[in-house]
């Protein structure tokens, strides 16, 4: 895991994708800021071009610039939305891989890069809430302070740290698992099939949410991952949040997909707090976790 932040380090916000609607993210960055955080934008963050916030090569100067300042201990990108796909054969992964861990946190589209991130360089990540979407406002507060657990070191669990219960609930099959935690949108990890970017999913708790799919195109696309092969090897599979114009569909895309899962021999859960919902926690990118027979979930082990 990267070094925990402290109050004055500096955040770099990052727009690797779609554009950004600068009176949210002037909200979210009042939020770190008052967490004590220093908060700086990178040169192409506020722009638009069309349906990405700047062209490709100033999203990519952009984002390895703040990879690669030791001024920065933390980048934090401004939102999804299309476009970090057209950077991943473009990034310099080897020199990532050669400069010191520093906190990342992306979201939705983001997810594909942060998969790439864990597999290439080692780096665990964190996805959860970016700064013009959800830190603007559009999250519970202890969802907020979950991530802020994460970057601080104060909380680097997946429980509420309020006490509440996190419990996950079997869909076809219960049983322990342990392994590499993959959050990721299921759009994007599809996306990366037949690629020289799809992850290694052997030993993976393989973690999925998305939003605005329908149940029919939800199950075309785990079965599409089901028959490209990667999935055989996975410790366990959970449900995230599914939603469809702003409604849960969790539930029926769990059932609708129950078929394609009967033949699986690993653990199957559901409910997690992790999607386009208000309430949702932090997941560290390639931590190593356990699932209890109970549903339970959390790390095993990390390195604060």
């Amino acid at each position: 895991m990267p070094p925990a932040l402290t109050p004055g380090d500096r955040i770099r916000v990052v727009s690797p994708a779609g554009p950004v609607d600068p009176v949210r993210l002037a909200d979210g960055v009042k939020r770190l800021e008052a967490w004590g955080y220093e908060v700086e934008f990178a040169p192409h963050a506020l722009e638009r071009d069309g349906f990405l916030s700047a062209p490709d090569a100033d999203r990519l100067r952009g984002l390895t610039e703040a990879l690669f300042d030791p001024r920065v201990s933390a980048v934090i990108c401004s939102r999804g939305g299309y476009g970090v796909l057209r950077l991943l054969d473009r990034l310099p992964w080897d020199e990532i891989s050669r400069r010191p861990v520093k906190s990342f946190v992306g979201f939705s589209d983001i997810s594909a890069f942060q998969l790439v991130l864990w597999e290439r360089c080692g780096w665990v990540s964190f996805s959860g809430p970016q700064a013009a979407m959800a830190l603007s406002g559009g999250i519970s507060e202890r969802s907020a302070m979950h991530l802020r657990g994460m970057l601080d070191g104060s909380w680097r669990s997946l429980s509420w740290r309020n006490g509440d219960d996190l419990t996950l609930k079997p869909v076809i099959r219960s049983g322990s698992a342990t392994g590499t935690i993959l959050p990721c949108n299921l759009s994007m990890l599809v996306s990366l099939v037949g690629t020289q970017f799809m992850p290694d999913l052997d030993g993976a708790v393989l973690c999925l949410e998305d939003i605005d799919e329908p149940p029919y195109r939800i199950d075309r696309m785990f079965w599409q991952l089901e028959k490209s092969g990667r999935m055989n090897g996975i410790s366990a599979m959970i449900l995230g949040a599914f939603t469809l114009k702003g409604k849960s569909l969790s539930d029926d895309a769990s059932a609708s997909v129950s078929d394609l899962f009967r033949d699986y021999r690993f653990p199957i859960w559901r409910d997690l707090p992790y999607g386009h919902i208000d309430d949702r926690i932090t997941i560290p990118v390639g931590s190593s976790v356990m699932i209890t027979e109970a549903g339970l979930i959390n790390i095993v082990e990390h390195d604060a």
